[in-house]
């Protein structure tokens, strides 16, 4: 399995890291929610709005060792 980094934008910036077999698992995993919270790196910290039009704009693949 390969990882994927999702990057997102909304009023503020989402980076995601999802295991997937391909970029558009990757998306479509992030879509689901079927990602470890622990791998997302975001503007937005603990806010509990602002996301409401958040959407994909790049997938890229990443090396495990990468952070």
């Amino acid at each position: 399995m390969k990882k994927y980094k999702v990057y997102t934008k909304w009023i503020g910036y989402s980076e995601i890291k999802v295991e997937a077999k391909s970029k558009e698992e990757a998306e479509q995993k992030y879509y689901d929610g079927d990602y470890d919270v622990y791998d997302e790196s975001t503007t937005g910290g603990d806010l509990g709005y602002g996301f409401d039009d958040e959407e994909v704009i790049k997938v890229e693949e990443v090396n495990n060792d990468n952070k």
